[in-house]
């Protein structure tokens, strides 16, 4: 009886001793990823520092490391304002540091990377320079290590950085916050009633045009040259709607949000004619990497990022700017259609 516990011990510490012998070739071969952030909170638009560090194994040949995940970085709080908020981070890697990279949607090769040696794995480390131009709560993930085979990542925690309003916007000294009010009811009027009257009369108004039409189907109906409608050019255009929304005067008489939005409307649409890319439906984000495969001078980026993103700050803060601001970015919209222009020979 104490020979076969003994043979049983002995079984039992063998098989402990392979699984902790599998666990640690798991372990050697494995990529430990670490990513830190310069601050766990930020404000729409400005920069942070992402400190990257990827731990290789030595067997592993590497090809390059791959950013597309920061395109798809979901927003923690979208579910609980699906209205105001955006489900993705509108995100730009402003600065890639010691890579010399400019494309996030572009893997960064290998000879890029200034890869190190330590305790005889191979070490990757840098630090990048990002922003994001929506509001939410970010997980900032790992970049994607691209090697020749596939290579087990061991999960690590990524840091959470919470993107708020610009202080210039939440400034109680240039906004005034309109209260919440309770809904006021009112009773029944003559003016509820006016659509059944437009009704009628759209109903009467097609019965005289059918009796007309019907009492002078015989005469000769002279024939009316149509006029050739004039095509304006994209820049034409805009310029145009641009000056028709000075004259409205909307922001003068409180209708902020209908001038704000009808300001970004023009350009989204100018950019639609001029570029051929759908614009209206597109995220500052989409409408920015669209414009980098295009004959679009990228000095012009912060202009138009702005431009797209007033609105939506009103918006959000249900508060009314200081005066200054509309009638600067209405200057900012002409020159930026301006500079942007087709030049015709």
């Amino acid at each position: 009886m104490g020979n076969n516990n003994k043979k049983i011990h002995l079984l039992y510490k063998f098989v402990l001793a392979l699984l902790m012998l599998i666990n640690v070739n798991m372990s050697f071969a494995q990529v430990v990823p670490s990513i830190k952030i310069s601050q766990d909170s930020t404000q729409i638009g400005d920069v942070i520092d992402i400190q990257i560090k990827l731990i290789v194994p030595a067997d592993i040949v590497i090809k390059g490391i791959d950013f597309s995940p920061y395109l798809s970085i979901e927003n923690k709080i979208y579910a609980s304002d699906t209205v105001f908020l955006d489900k993705y981070a509108d995100v730009d890697v402003l600065d890639f540091g010691d890579w010399k990279h400019s494309d996030i949607s572009q893997p960064i090769d290998a000879s890029k990377l200034n890869i190190t040696s330590e305790n005889g794995k191979q070490v990757i480390t840098n630090t990048i320079k990002l922003a994001i131009y929506n509001m939410g709560s970010f997980e900032i993930p790992s970049p994607q290590l691209l090697a020749e085979k596939e290579v087990d990542v061991l999960p690590t925690e990524s840091p959470t950085l919470v993107v708020s309003l610009p202080n210039s916007v939440l400034n109680q000294d240039s906004l005034s916050i309109n209260p919440i009010k309770d809904i006021i009811r009112e009773e029944a009027n003559l003016s509820d009633y006016l659509i059944y009257l437009y009704i009628l009369g759209g109903v009467l108004l097609m019965a005289l045009v059918g009796y007309y039409f019907y009492k002078n189907r015989n005469k000769k109906v002279e024939v009316v040259e149509e006029e050739t409608p004039i095509i304006l050019l994209p820049h034409e255009k805009a310029l145009n709607a641009l000056a028709d929304l000075d004259k409205m005067q909307l922001w003068q008489t409180g209708q902020v949000k209908e001038y704000q939005s009808q300001l970004t409307g023009i350009i989204r649409q100018y950019l639609e004619d001029r570029y051929h890319i759908a614009a209206p439906e597109m995220t500052t984000d989409e409408i920015s990497n669209a414009l980098r495969n295009l004959d679009f001078d990228q000095r012009h980026t912060g202009t138009l990022r702005d431009i797209l993103q007033i609105a939506d700050l009103v918006k959000f803060a249900k508060a009314i700017p200081e005066q200054d601001v509309h009638s600067r970015f209405m200057t900012m919209a002409v020159d930026f259609v301006e500079k942007t222009k087709m030049v015709t020979t």
